[in-house]
């Protein structure tokens, strides 16, 4: 069946995605709440068709309904998700095509979501920027959506019964958002109340003709969720971009209008929304992976200017004329399966390819600098932490040594072989209260932190990249390792470029670093360190300058080794010639 069409349910789209766009492109305000706009719109409109067509006939055609969903969902998504993963062939290391390709798969499955939750942290860590797939979480929580609404819709299609469905999904919502806040984030049970409340909507008929000051209301409700973030309330944010939207909806079911919504600009950009959402994250992500210094926002607006023409295109050509096509629905079930299980094999061999044999690449130096990293397993033994780090963390009952820090001390893993490695991404190790950042990762770098500080150990290595934490105090960290021998690694140099790209161009000078420039970045940090030191006997502060560093340059290799894989990350090669993993060892040595 075919609903009326309302050109203003296209500038309410119009509206979500400019919020994510631009929100992702860095302008700022809680952007993200667009999704929820969309997902309010979903379930108004999929609610729609559902009950007039049980309404009409008595039944809903399961068969059919899938069908247009696959028209709908799967050509758009899987052109995008194939040319990203030839992007990130093309342009990634070989670990993060691997994660990006294992994304892919799990998103070909509608599974992205428990994906992202289990696999890669949470949606606001730093790290999450940069994985070109990340965005897909949201469509694989609707087509879960979509598997359960229409079976269970007969039985809760009165505004009671979808009322109480829909303030049980919010309970649950607001307990995971205290409890585990990345499964409030992307678990579609924590999610249900806000499609279900775009159903709540739909499941009365309309009774007279709505305000018109009904429509506005809700979109400036809309706007200023987007606008003005809640900081840590994330849900205060959702709840206002959510009431917005089913204030809009409720005034068109009601028979009202609104003139900004259905304008031809408004309306435009809705029609392209879905193809420029999918369009226009793998391309910020992209640049943010292989540009992890740039700034500003001028790239990514034009990033997302060219997301906009790539998303014109694709729903002309795309989208429209799958869409169009009246093929049997069990013939367009089979196809819809077919590509996606294909996809999804393809992206998981892509994902074995790239970690057994890396790039096939011009400069085979610049892929051995880009592969020469610690691996777990083999250079010592890893601490594994789940969703609640301080019940999860597992270590040797007992370790010589244990390496502790952020990615940097996760680098320095080859110099000291056995040792139990204990790190998270963006995470000092710091005990007292960690970076600023959202409340979900301050939580579980906390939890992790207090874990790792009660391992049974000799000597801690304790390393970070201690200029992204302004204000660092690790004088309680410590505090809770007196007895032990403690070793803090001082800043390395971060080079201009990324290693390897330099040994592409063939252009090592690109990279390298004068050591006036370093030590006017490390001498502080190294005097905040020492100072922070002081008092405590059995804490050495080591100062890695002449390691790195020439009388006047600190290079970007040394006699044909690379030091780095990236721009700042040591090379297991780099750091199993330091010797400190030599010195650690000697246990009567007072640090």
């Amino acid at each position: 069946m075919k609903l009326a069409y309302r050109p203003e349910i296209d500038g309410l789209r119009a509206i979500a995605v400019l919020a994510v766009v631009l929100g992702h492109a860095g302008l700022g305000g809680a952007g993200y709440v667009g999704v929820d706009i969309f997902f309010v719109i979903s379930g108004y409109l999929i609610t729609s068709l559902l009950l007039a067509e049980h309404d009409a006939t008595g039944r809903i055609d399961l068969a059919a309904f899938y069908a247009r969903r696959v028209r709908r969902i799967v050509p758009a998504a899987s052109v995008t998700v194939v040319a990203t993963l030839v992007a990130c062939w093309l342009l990634l290391p070989p670990d993060a095509l691997a994660h990006a390709a294992r994304s892919a798969a799990a998103a070909s499955v509608f599974a992205a979501n428990l994906f992202f939750e289990f696999a890669s942290g949470g949606y606001f860590d730093a790290d999450s920027a940069t994985m070109p797939m990340l965005h897909l979480w949201s469509l694989s929580v609707e087509e879960q959506f979509y598997f359960l609404w229409p079976a269970l819709l007969p039985f809760v299609r009165s505004r009671r019964a979808i009322g109480v469905l829909a303030a049980t999904s919010l309970l649950l919502a607001c307990v995971l958002e205290a409890r585990d806040p990345s499964a409030a984030f992307y678990q579609m049970p924590a999610r249900l109340w806000e499609l279900a409340l775009g159903g709540w909507i739909v499941a009365a008929p309309p009774r007279r003709p709505a305000p018109r000051w009904l429509a506005w209301a809700g979109i400036v409700l809309a706007l200023a969720s987007i606008s003005i973030p809640f900081g840590d309330w994330r849900l205060l944010n959702v709840a206002a971009a959510v009431l917005g939207a089913a204030l809009v909806l409720h005034a068109l079911h009601e028979g009202g209008g609104n003139r900004f919504l259905a304008s031809a600009p408004m309306v435009g950009v809705g029609l392209v929304s879905y193809s420029l959402y999918l369009w226009h994250w793998p391309l910020l992500a992209l640049y943010r992976a292989t540009a992890p210094a740039a700034q500003g926002i001028a790239t990514p607006l034009a990033l997302c200017a060219v997301a906009l023409v790539l998303a014109v295109a694709s729903w002309r050509y795309v989208e429209q004329p799958f869409r169009r096509m009246r093929a049997p629905a069990a013939r367009t079930l089979a196809a819809g399966i077919a590509v996606s299980l294909l996809l999804a094999l393809g992206a998981y061999a892509l994902s074995r390819h790239a970690l057994d044999t890396g790039f096939v690449d011009r400069v085979p130096e610049a892929t051995r600098a880009e592969r020469d990293r610690p691996r777990p397993g083999v250079e010592g033994q890893q601490c594994h932490s789940g969703r609640d780090a301080a019940a999860s963390l597992k270590c040797p009952p007992r370790s010589r040594t244990v390496v502790w820090g952020d990615s940097m001390a996760y680098s320095w893993l080859p110099a000291f072989p056995g040792a139990t490695v204990a790190t998270r991404d963006a995470c000092a190790p710091l005990l007292g209260e960690p970076p600023a950042g959202a409340r979900d990762w301050q939580r579980r770098c906390r939890e992790f932190n207090a874990a790792v500080a009660g391992i049974d150990a000799d000597a801690f290595v304790l390393a970070a990249r201690w200029q992204t934490y302004p204000g660092f105090d690790l004088r309680p960290t410590f505090a809770r390792l007196r007895g032990k021998r403690v070793f803090v690694l001082g800043p390395t140099p971060e080079l201009p470029l990324a290693v390897p790209d330099c040994m592409r161009a063939h252009d090592p000078r690109a990279c390298t670093l004068t050591r006036a420039e370093y030590e006017r970045v490390a001498a502080p940090l190294l005097a905040r360190l020492r100072a922070q030191a002081a008092g405590f006997d059995n804490v050495q502060v080591v100062d890695l300058a002449d390691s790195f560093c020439n009388a006047t340059q600190c290079p970007p290799a040394k006699g044909g080794v690379p030091l780095y894989w990236d721009s700042h990350h040591i090379s297991a090669r780099a750091a199993r010639a330091s010797g400190l993993g030599a010195r650690v060892a000697r246990k009567g040595d007072s640090p």
